[in-house]
């Protein structure tokens, strides 16, 4: 009589072939994506700067200090996380008034009393990013929600 061992288990060996492939082909769809979306935010960072400029408010009459347009001159994206966000702001030394455009002031006066007015609040960056915060948003969506096969 021939003994059964019915304890052992079967031995099953899985040969996978590709993965290499596999794994290069993650790597460079995930160096795609990022690719795709530096370039929208690069192109959406160029958009704000050319809305904001727009609506960036130029002074008329002379100034003591700085040249008239100065806070339009000094709005410029700055890039951070290797290129994957960005601000877009007016940059000091000649943008170092944009809050008090942005925000408004109250009537002011100087040390001797004189009046140096009051200046409306006007938003004018606020404006430019939701113009195109729609765009960027549904650009994004696409690049990320695309389907590919590797």
């Amino acid at each position: 009589m021939k003994e059964c061992d019915f304890m052992s288990k079967p031995s099953i060996t899985v040969n996978v072939e590709g993965v290499g492939a596999t794994v290069t082909s993650i790597g460079l769809f995930n160096m795609e994506l990022r690719k795709d979306l530096i370039a929208t935010v690069r192109s959406t960072s160029r958009a704000i700067q050319q809305d904001g400029k727009a609506n960036a408010p130029v002074s008329k009459t002379p100034k003591s200090r700085g040249r008239s347009g100065d806070l339009r001159r000094s709005i410029r994206p700055k890039y951070f996380d290797g290129g994957l966000s960005s601000t877009v702001v007016p940059r000091k030394p000649r943008g170092s008034h944009r809050h008090l455009v942005a925000y408004g002031t109250q009537r002011r006066v100087n040390k001797s009393g004189a009046n140096r007015g009051r200046m409306p609040k006007n938003p004018f960056m606020e404006k430019a990013q939701e113009n195109n915060e729609r765009k960027y948003n549904n650009e994004v969506r696409r690049i990320v929600e695309h389907d590919k096969t590797i």
